[in-house]
């Protein structure tokens, strides 16, 4: 198996095989094209075969005319996504082919590899957290959906590398677990686990000593507010306004004041929280 971490493993949709002669794969192309075979999962199969053989710029000119001929097919969409790789236009094709047939579980997933992907190259933090939740998103649904077993160890893999990457350890834990489940003996899982574990350990310390300040000193203002905000980050929402909630019972600084009433108006919005995260925040 390719790597897990490459965004995209090898499409377990391309069907083909060797042994097809130029000449075959020209009848192949021209029944397509001229609608004898309008058989949506023949025509997708018989497309992958073809631009299995062929390559360069007549690939794509050729898979528009296919389009333009078959426009309920959205396999061929898909198959056209694949073919485009790390090409961000590609997420076009897989909006299209989800559009054309939204129980379409492989579109979903390589949807959301492309938007993963991408998302880790994004220098701008709002944007980046907003690519891989969309991801997410996209890994929820493939796995909804049935996705192709083969497929599956790694939606929950990637899935979770997601939930890593927004500081949502308890999440991603639970996906590393169930791809382990699948494919016990992968080792690039397994530490992938490890490594969520112990961040989450590392914080869930840090929150125990706040609890143990906060029981010495119960008016410990800025104790109450740290705490809060790793508790934000973190996604546990009514921990953290529990937490604000005793800083503005306890303080009578407008400035700090004005800071907790804006933690608690963003309460929800997972934007607003990553900035506080210790390993991925500002």
């Amino acid at each position: 198996m390719d790597s897990w971490r490459s965004w995209f493993s090898a499409p377990a949709c391309h069907a083909g095989g060797r042994g097809f002669k130029s000449r075959r794969v020209r009848l192949i192309y021209s029944e397509i094209a001229t609608g004898c075979d309008y058989n949506p999962v023949a025509i997708s199969f018989r497309y992958t075969i073809y631009i299995k053989i062929q390559s360069g710029r007549m690939k794509m000119t050729v898979c528009g005319e296919i389009l333009h001929n078959n426009l309920n097919s959205a396999l061929i969409y898909f198959n056209r996504g694949l073919e485009r790789r790390q090409d961000p236009i590609a997420i076009e094709d897989f909006n299209e082919a989800i559009r054309r047939n939204p129980e379409l579980a492989e579109a979903y997933f390589y949807r959301g590899c492309l938007k993963d992907y991408y998302a880790l190259r994004k220098s701008e933090l709002v944007e980046k957290h907003e690519n891989l939740r969309s991801a997410v998103a996209d890994f929820d649904d493939a796995i909804r959906l049935n996705l192709n077993p083969d497929l599956l160890a790694h939606a929950y893999y990637r899935r979770g590398e997601a939930m890593y990457n927004l500081d949502r350890y308890e999440e991603a834990m639970h996906d590393f677990n169930e791809a382990l489940k699948i494919d016990p003996e992968n080792s690039e899982i397994r530490s992938s686990l490890n490594e969520a574990e112990d961040i989450l350990g590392f914080y869930n310390d840090g929150i125990t000593q706040f609890d143990k300040t906060i029981r010495l000193n119960p008016n410990d203002v800025s104790t109450y507010k740290i705490r809060g905000e790793t508790k934000g980050f973190l996604g546990r929402m009514n921990e953290a306004k529990a937490d604000f909630e005793k800083v503005l019972e306890l303080t009578s600084d407008n400035q700090l004041r004005t800071e907790i009433e804006r933690h608690l108006t963003e309460l929800h919005n997972p934007n607003y929280w990553q900035q506080y995260s210790w390993r991925t925040g500002n």
